[in-house]
């Protein structure tokens, strides 16, 4: 129909548009019944597809009816009439019964000769005389039906567009559809021919005069028009191109590689030859100072002013002015509204341009807009785009300039897109040829380039850098070397080679000069303490003045996270007056601090928070990890993210959040796997190990035991921290899941003696009562008390309300499996008040459905169900099974006691006659699951058979609990 921008990309099939493509019918329609001229305008955006909406449209309404169709051309505006010459003499043929009489080719010329030529202007009546000539002409051709098209308006002559607006304010009488296609920002008003007939109700007579504007294309649509393209590459591409149909389809084919931004020059045409020969119609007659600003217009690919646009072009800043404006009247740029900036007016339009224009010359261009970006002060990630596309041409004669450039502008947007930041800090490295004097400054680059890998969680290259440019560093009193140092201990020490971290470190605190900057002192001193910790030791004595210094002196926050890690260290050996002046001192200089100086250094909120957690300050904890953790997030930096995510498990773990500790701990393992972190793997599986125990699902032993076996078999070393804390998980799974055995062992082993020596001292008492458990669970009256007792001196010792709540907890089940009930209610009411104000919801739910048992042992009806109401309220906020399961459990012998929660469970549901694979349906596990914890049962009630299991059972379990 055209050979507009629309027959660039043939094949399209037509999608949507349907309430718009009946108006076009409905408008047929009355034409031929009514027998009067009706005109439609169809509006929009170069290549929205109006050639082609215009032909479905006719190719939906009477078959019958004859079509003319005209198409204006640039190179034609001096012709008068040249749009209707071209439909009725030399457009394409017109459709059969159209009886030509005298319309014919000498008649339109005899018309056109009667328009005066452009100097010479015709007087009104003589124009009226020649349009109402060509109006009965056309009223001729239409008096059977004809639909009349006149395509690209915008390039219509003068004479042209008058007849169109005399048509309008006469109608021809006769069956005339006219159908008018242009594009409203390239005529010289956005509405030439009047305003349309207003329409008041969707189903009334269609307008005489209607005007149909064609938006872009939903993503929906897009997908069918084409339908094999992959959803992300789609995606992609509708971005670009706004959903513009033809735009899309002038596209390249294949998706673009390594990331490359399709609206950026490429190495290689971007478009076919046949979408660019179509576009350049667009500027190729331009005068030479329009067309140069145009091109220099496609080097700057962002939105630019008229300075950056004259610097590129090499004009004067008056002629770029008005080029930028005579470009927009033309609609090939547009002035970003509410700025003083011109854009292209289609990406696809800019990429066009800049495929048409000389490689050379764009180099060349690409280097003057770089440096006027510089003397404008723009932004360096401004500056980048053109430092990158310098870098990757063959002459390197713009090295040093674009690797200044890319170091600025990776410092500048490390935080918000690592990822960009690190490719540009690459890119520069590689530009920085190895020769003697670029040694400094390829050191200087791989330093920023280690740092930003390490904190986007690329462990591995951030270590291989600094090994490798570590011993480029001289000693120097700025710390510069020290400084390096410290970040590759702690890239050591997040891989978990805690000997390596500390080694290092210590290497360099004990070779820093004089009047080194004690920032960096407290930095390496933190990472020997925290290494140590980590790897199970006590950390050394640091140097005399390493917190005694003038505070006022080095980093604020360095200083913070030294404090923060010797509380930690303090707390973890029980000097908790220490660490708590430890842990003020730290707490009041971070919070005292902006977000802004704080998000560097994650550790510090870290180790603050779990020593918190330690002393029972669950609040702060919460308050110090939630902090770290927005941060870092903000600032995408993995490598503090799943420490803080550990941390925060844990504060949700203490606190009876059993699902969040969970989700935490979760994410935790999918950062650790990302980063490459075993240790804290360990850790992750570990923290969701226990609480998944602690739920109680009918799935969740058994899962338990997997993650914790998981989270021993990754952790290298078990005497570490990590270690310790996978074989501790997995002892507490074993207990839960009925394997007491195992779990004394495991504690044991993990503290390393009888008195636990190993193991954390605020929080030995939670452990001595897990063996006091355990004990209870083989039968071992005896031994639990000896652990219940030991668990009494730790809690006198360190003297926290939760921990103490352990340690009556664990006596109080004692005694109520020695039968003492009345002592053992006393020890339970007070451990479920001492849990309270620890902040334990899960162990004083626990310590309550114990308190109920007993109280409904001593038929204290009241004072049970008080007990057993609150414990099943913190139950359902917990998200724990166990406490409904043992409310179910009767004060009994040592028999009962050494079944697990589930076992006994079990046991009630086998004594009612239920099958194992009935069992195994109520409680969605396994009928071999089911089998085995039968088997378990035998042997603990000293039965052979299920029916000696449903007596015992009866004899036990006298009510219907």
């Amino acid at each position: 129909m055209t050979s507009g921008l629309e027959n660039a990309s043939t094949g399209l099939r037509f999608v949507g548009r349907r309430p718009q493509l009946a108006r076009i019918e409905r408008a047929q329609d009355s034409a031929l019944s009514r027998g009067q001229q009706m005109v439609c305008e169809v509006v929009g955006e170069p290549g929205i597809g109006k050639t082609r909406f215009v032909r479905e449209a006719l190719e939906r309404c009477v078959p019958a009816v004859p079509r003319a169709v005209g198409t204006c051309a640039p190179d034609e505006r001096g012709v008068p009439f040249h749009v209707f010459r071209h439909a009725f003499t030399e457009g394409q043929p017109l459709r059969r019964g159209l009886r030509l009489g005298r319309f014919t080719g000498e008649t339109w010329m005899e018309s056109a000769a009667a328009e005066p030529p452009g100097p010479v202007r015709a007087s009104d009546a003589q124009r009226f005389r020649t349009y109402q000539l060509a109006r009965r002409l056309i009223g001729l051709a239409a008096r059977d039906g004809l639909a009349l098209v006149l395509d690209d308006l915008h390039w219509a002559d003068a004479s042209s567009a008058g007849l169109i607006a005399h048509l309008l304010r006469y109608p021809v009488p006769a069956p005339l559809l006219l159908v008018l296609v242009y594009r409203p920002r390239q005529m010289a008003t956005p509405m030439p021919f009047g305003p349309p007939d207003s329409r008041e109700q969707a189903d009334a007579e269609p307008a005489a005069h209607d005007r149909i504007e064609l938006n872009p294309l939903s993503l929906a649509e897009v997908a069918a028009l084409h339908p094999h393209v992959d959803e992300a590459e789609l995606r992609v591409r509708y971005d670009v191109t706004g959903g513009n149909p033809v735009y899309l389809a002038a596209l390249p084919g294949g998706p673009a590689s390594d990331g490359v931004d399709p609206i950026r020059e490429a190495q290689g045409a971007w478009l076919s030859d046949t979408v660019v020969a179509v576009l350049r119609r667009e500027w190729a007659d331009l005068p030479s100072v329009e067309l140069t600003c145009l091109r220099a217009g496609s080097v700057v690919d962002a939105p630019f002013t008229a300075d950056l646009l004259a610097a590129v072009a090499q004009v004067p800043t008056a002629r770029a002015v008005e080029a930028g404006w005579r470009l927009a009247r033309l609609d090939l740029l547009r002035r970003v509204p509410g700025t003083g900036r011109f854009a292209f007016r289609h990406p696809v339009l800019r990429m066009a341009v800049a495929q048409d224009t000389d490689p050379a010359w764009r180099a060349e261009a690409s280097a003057r807009a770089l440096t006027a970006l510089v003397e404008l002060g723009a932004p360096p990630t401004d500056q980048a785009r053109y430092a990158e596309r310098l870098l990757a041409l063959p002459n390197g004669r713009w090295a040093e300039r674009c690797v200044d450039v890319l170091c600025q502008a990776a410092q500048e947007i490390r935080r918000e897109t690592p990822d960009l930041a690190i490719r540009w800090l690459r890119l520069a490295l590689r530009a920085l040829r190895p020769t003697a004097g670029s040694t400094q400054r390829r050191r200087d680059v791989a330093l920023a380039l280690a740092q930003i890998t390490g904190e986007a969680g690329n462990l591995a290259e951030s270590r291989a850098l600094l090994q490798e440019i570590v011993p480029l560093f001289p000693a120097d009193p700025q710390g510069r070397r020290a400084h390096a140092v410290a970040l590759w201990a702690r890239v050591e020490r997040l891989l978990g080679n805690y000997p390596e971290a500390a080694a290092i470190s210590r290497r360099e605190l004990a070779a820093l000069p004089a009047g080194t900057t004690p920032g960096v002192g407290y930095r390496l001193a933190t990472e020997i303490d925290v290494a140590g910790i980590l790897a199970g030791r006590r950390p050394a004595a640091g140097p005399p003045d390493a917190l005694t210094g003038d505070p006022g002196v080095g980093s604020a926050v360095d200083r913070a996270g030294l404090l923060a890690v010797r509380s930690l260290a303090a707390v973890h050996d029980g000097a908790l007056d220490d660490a708590r002046g430890l842990l003020d001192a730290g707490a009041r200089i971070v919070d005292a601090l902006p977000d802004r100086e704080v998000r560097d250094h994650p550790d510090c909120l870290t180790a603050l928070g779990l020593t918190e957690l330690y002393l029972e300050r669950q609040a702060d904890a919460a308050r110090h990890l939630d902090r770290g953790l927005t941060l870092v997030r903000a600032s995408h930096r993995d490598d503090g993210l799943c420490q803080l995510l550990l941390g925060r498990s844990q504060v949700a773990y203490h606190g009876g959040h059993l699902t969040t500790a969970i989700g935490l701990a979760t994410e935790a393992g999918i950062v650790a796997r990302r980063i490459g972190s075993h240790h804290l793997l360990s850790f992750a599986l570990a923290f969701e190990a226990e609480a998944t125990a602690w739920r109680g699902g009918p799935r969740d032993d058994d899962r338990a035991v997997a993650l914790a076996r998981s989270a021993v078999g990754i952790a290298t070393d078990l005497a570490t921290w990590c270690g310790r804390t996978a074989v501790l998980a997995l002892a507490t799974a074993a207990l839960l899941s009925g394997d007491p055995a195992t779990c004394a062992e495991l504690v044991r082993s993990a503290g390393g003696d009888s008195r636990l020596s190993h193991l954390q001292t605020t929080l030995r008492p939670m452990w001595f009562e897990l063996l006091s458990a355990a004990a209870l669970a083989a039968g071992e009256v005896a031994e639990a008390e000896q652990q219940a007792q030991r668990a009494m001196a730790e809690a006198d010792q360190i003297g926290l309300a939760g921990q103490r709540g352990f340690a009556e907890s664990a006596y109080g089940e004692v005694l109520l499996a020695r039968g003492e009930v009345p002592a053992a209610m006393l020890h339970l009411e007070a451990a479920a008040d001492l849990f309270r104000a620890g902040g334990m919801a899960l162990r004083r739910s626990l310590a309550l459905a114990s308190l109920a048992r007993a109280a409904e042992a001593e038929d204290q009806a009241g004072r049970a169900a008080r007990a057993r109401r609150r414990a099943l309220e913190l139950a359902g906020w917990c998200g724990t099974e166990r406490v409904g399961l043992r409310l179910a459990r009767p004060v009994g012998p040592a028999e009962v006691a050494a079944l697990t929660d589930r076992e006994w469970h079990i046991a009630r549901l086998a004594a009612t006659g239920a099958t194992s694979r009935l069992i195994g349906r109520q409680l969605n596990i396994s009928p071999r699951t089911v089998e085995a914890h039968l088997t378990r049962i035998y042997r603990k009630a000293g039965v052979a058979s299920r029916s000696g299991l449903v007596a015992w059972v009866a004899r036990l379990d006298d009510t219907d609990r």
